[in-house]
């Protein structure tokens, strides 16, 4: 099976596009407003990109970043400047969301704060943190009491390690465990509490969450119930792009691919198994794909590292 997961990273890598195809997809759009507007220099159209934008005439060199963006190399760092140039590219409604969800990789919304009953997506709210809230529940509920002797968690206060727990998972899920000693954590079991307030934010979703951080969520907290169908319908609901053949990353990189292979493999080896079995299985996999993308200096293929791990190396189960 170790070759099934490594021949699934190679061949992966091997199918990166030389060009986003989400550049592609921007640099059209571009060439439209182009046309419409009767330009035919790249200059031309990047300088009434900025003008449009900014309400004032480019210096020498601010159309830089407008010819980044059109060629896709960068994007707009924040949400508001990435809906300022979908404006000027006159996006309607289902392409300013293809641009966040696909191109931006953000949800379709964004809550710095929890909106109140007043608020036209307060019931749109209601109900992704009801979905966060339902999965939270589940992954608590699939915990086996093996483990939690093993933290020193007790039962009844299990709600309030599931921050903890899940960074645990994360680490295994990276080549960290393989390297590890595999000590119990029985004392200082809290060191994932610098996470604590990132996993509340998440859990709560309020700021802007990257689709990755989102990708790893789901994908950890619907273990070991675990197929593409669930991660689509759990990605869609809240707001994301689900997963989707072809496309990448900002930096190029097929991570979706590589999700959708891993859980055809998962179906294939564990159908019929029980779910510790199948969880041991998926980990295991895990931290030989991380390992091999570490190896191979492919960070973004990483897609369940996240830098707290990086203060837990040896603390694993």
């Amino acid at each position: 099976m170790e070759y099934d997961v490594i021949g699934l990273a190679e061949r992966v890598i091997s199918q990166e596009p030389e060009r986003r195809p989400e550049a592609r997809w921007i640099q059209q759009r571009v060439d439209r407003l182009a046309d419409a507007q009767g330009i035919k220099s790249r200059a031309e159209i990047d300088q009434l990109i900025y003008e449009k934008m900014y309400a004032r005439a480019p210096k020498k060199t601010d159309t830089t970043k407008i010819r980044y963006w059109r060629t896709g190399y960068h994007l707009p760092a924040g949400r508001e400047e990435a809906l300022a140039f979908a404006r000027v590219l006159k996006l309607n409604q289902s392409e300013t969301t293809w641009f966040l969800q696909a191109c931006m990789e953000k949800s379709d919304l964004v809550f710095e704060k929890a909106p109140g009953a007043a608020c036209p997506f307060y019931s749109v709210y209601k109900e992704r943190t009801a979905l966060m809230e339902a999965m939270i529940s589940q992954y608590i509920e699939a915990v086996p009491p093996a483990r939690m002797f093993q933290l020193g968690i007790p039962y009844e206060k299990l709600e309030n390690y599931a921050r903890h727990l899940y960074c645990i998972d994360a680490l295994n899920g990276t080549a960290f465990a393989l390297g590890s000693s595999k000590k119990e954590i029985v004392k200082n079991h809290l060191s994932s509490s610098n996470y604590e307030s990132e996993f509340l934010r998440t859990r709560r979703l309020l700021g802007e969450i990257p689709r990755r951080s989102m990708l790893r969520q789901i994908f950890l907290l619907s273990l070991p119930y675990l197929n593409r169908r669930l991660m689509d319908e759990r990605l869609s609901h809240l707001g994301y792009l689900p997963l989707t053949e072809g496309h990448t990353s900002q930096r190029g990189a097929l991570v979706d691919d590589l999700v959708i292979g891993l859980l055809k493999l998962y179906e294939a080896s564990c159908t019929g198994q029980d779910p510790l079995t199948c969880r041991h299985w998926m980990f295991e996999q895990l931290s030989i794909l991380d390992q091999y993308f570490l190896d191979r200096k492919k960070e973004e293929y990483r897609f369940l590292y996240f830098r707290i791990l990086s203060t837990m190396d040896g603390y694993t189960l």
